[in-house]
């Protein structure tokens, strides 16, 4: 037994946090983030859209983006690539699909779009079409996102009738 306790501990840290809530881009799920260190792009009901400040991002990242709701923190991190040529942003989700079933095995597929789901968090990995140009995006969505967007559908729904304010 002291055997096991001793392996335990010889795992470094970063390997045993790296599986339950972690995520790249230095974020982590539930994380509350300080509004001096990251651009706040707007609030709607309990729903703050953060830009996120982080050196811990692929060189051809065009914007890295959270969304962290009030009662349990950052729950939605979405990457974006720099703006490519449809072959260019091919070839980049070709590479970002290889590297995640690697890590994450073989994804669901709808509409031209990979889901991986986990129990600490779901993939949408995707490229992203207006007007003839193309990104790669990568979205991240964490364990408490479900009941997150459901008090934000609340306030929606008393924005949009506001006469419905108890449904």
């Amino acid at each position: 037994m002291k055997q096991i306790v001793v392996i335990i501990f010889l795992i470094p840290l970063k390997a045993l946090s790296g599986e339950v809530g972690a995520l790249p881009y230095g974020a982590q799920f539930g994380q509350i983030f300080n509004p001096s260190e990251h651009k706040t792009i707007q609030r709607r009901g309990n729903i703050k859209s953060v830009l996120l400040k982080t050196a811990d991002r692929p060189d051809d990242t065009e914007r890295l983006s959270a969304e962290i709701c009030d009662d349990s923190g950052l729950q939605i991190l979405t990457w974006q690539s720099h703006i490519r040529s449809l072959v260019s942003a091919t070839s980049s989700h070709k590479e970002i699909l290889r590297v995640f079933k690697k890590k994450y095995g073989k994804p669901r597929i709808k509409k031209k779009s990979a889901f991986w789901a986990t129990k600490e968090l779901q993939i949408v990995v995707k490229i992203r079409s207006k007007n003839n140009s193309y990104q790669n995006q990568i979205r991240y969505f964490g364990p408490q996102h479900e009941p997150c967007f459901e008090e934000f559908k609340k306030y929606k729904n008393v924005l949009q009738n506001p006469h419905n304010k108890n449904k």
